[in-house]
């Protein structure tokens, strides 16, 4: 029950738009509190022990994403790529253009809290000539965005990179249940996506722009234009030194970086300034992500998380399935894709592995699973989104939520019946 109410608070909190950084460790505090824990053992231990070994394994990543995102942002490189996606696609099919885009930069190494900002000034240009509702805009780059870091082959986005440490596979693995997924989970998305139009169409709920709108349609109209082509090499190099030479996550991204850097070097003003403001983000990422990653540190150590790691172990039928509902309930609890899977993994990977379960499917029916409930109103992904393209929870979240749980759901099951007819 403690961790019921504990979570239940941390909705609250969210809704109240208090941050994760501040509302994560009160609601740790009771959790603990209402689970019979010595607080200040949970608090300073735990908590700090979960949050702090999540910074010490991921931050360098997150920085060396952050200074590219910023790099790709600020010299144009991600505006030109979107905007001539959205030309070749036109206003016909704004939504396309833009989750393509979404899609292409992330699947690149585009951090999603970077990404957004990008993706938004190209989604306005898009969805106005289309006349198309605002409130589509996060739900049409969330289905871009959720599909390439999260379950797309080769990606380097964290919750595909994640299981590779404690299953010893690659984020080539399970190739082709990858793609597979992958392309349901997108073309769901989008068929939703189109759906919803078409009955706010039938509303009449257009385009309806705002003073602050058109200015930032004039300011990025203004930016100094980069052939699309030259803005796509420095994400190549990430995907092929990644995938095709094998290099580990973090330089294959330093070649990003560095690619870069060197393409568009005339483009970027204030060269030092990139990569302040890229460490800045990145240490803005990891806490929210590593803050929710405490809490579920402190949910481990409650009865309540023991007994649901028992149901759940004690589950009939393949390990696969057990698997994948262990993966989706933590990663809820944690309100976090990567933190979630990160706990799934070095708390349950071994288990698994023992009983002979294949580590590439266990890997990408994780990186599946985690997508599920992690994105629940709290999740900082979901906030940012909305929040960039100025609409509230209200305005924006149920078609989020559409898809990045119950479409995710059913991506989820298509994963784990794939596994259990290939592997």
């Amino acid at each position: 029950m403690g961790v019921l109410l504990a979570f239940t608070l941390l909705v609250i909190l969210m809704y109240k738009k208090v941050p994760i950084i501040v509302a994560a460790p009160v609601c740790a505090v009771v959790m603990a509190a209402l689970s019979g824990l010595n607080i200040m053992s949970a608090l300073t231990g735990d908590y700090m022990e979960a949050m702090v070994g999540f910074i010490k394994s991921y931050f360098i990543l997150f920085l060396i994403c952050a200074i590219f995102g910023r790099i790709m942002d600020v010299s144009g490189a991600a505006y030109s790529i979107g905007k001539w996606l959205g030309a070749k696609l036109g206003a016909r099919y704004a939504m396309w253009g833009v989750s393509v885009a979404a899609l292409v930069l992330t699947y690149g190494g585009v951090s999603c809290f970077v990404l957004v900002f990008a993706i938004y000034p190209i989604a306005l240009v898009l969805f106005k000539e289309a006349d198309i509702s605002r409130k589509l805009i996060p739900g049409t780059i969330i289905a871009g965005m959720s599909t390439a870091p999260n379950i797309l082959w080769g990606s380097p986005g964290l919750c595909n990179v994640i299981p590779t440490t404690y299953l010893g596979t690659t984020v080539k693995a399970a190739p082709l249940v990858s793609v597979i997924c992958s392309i349901f989970f997108y073309l769901s998305a989008m068929a939703y996506l189109i759906f919803e139009n078409r009955k706010m169409q039938k509303r009449g709920e257009r385009f309806i722009p705002t003073e602050k709108i058109e200015k930032l349609l004039a300011d990025n109209a203004a930016k100094k234009a980069i052939n699309p082509g030259l803005a796509l090499v420095p994400i190549a190099v990430i995907i092929i030194t990644l995938n095709g030479f094998n290099l580990d996550v973090n330089i294959a991204m330093l070649c990003g970086v560095i690619a870069g850097y060197i393409l568009f070097w005339g483009n970027i003003t204030d060269k030092m300034d990139t990569m302040v403001v890229g460490a800045q983000n990145a240490i803005g990422s990891i806490m929210n992500t590593s803050t929710a990653v405490g809490i579920g540190g402190v949910a481990k150590i409650t009865a309540a998380f023991g007994s649901l790691m028992q149901w759940v172990s004690s589950l009939g039928g393949s390990p696969l399935v057990s698997w994948a509902a262990a993966v989706t309930m933590i990663a809820g609890a944690c309100g976090s894709g990567s933190g979630g899977v990160a706990l799934a993994c070095s708390t349950l990977a071994d288990k698994y592995l023992a009983m002979g379960v294949n580590p590439e499917i266990l890997h990408r029916i994780a990186s599946c699973a985690c997508i599920v409930l992690d994105s629940l109103p709290w999740n900082g992904v979901m906030i940012t989104v909305m929040q960039a393209c100025d609409l509230t929870h209200k305005e924006a979240y149920k078609h989020l939520f559409m898809i990045t749980v119950v479409l995710a759901f059913f991506n989820l099951l298509l994963c784990v019946g794939l596994g259990l007819i290939m592997y």
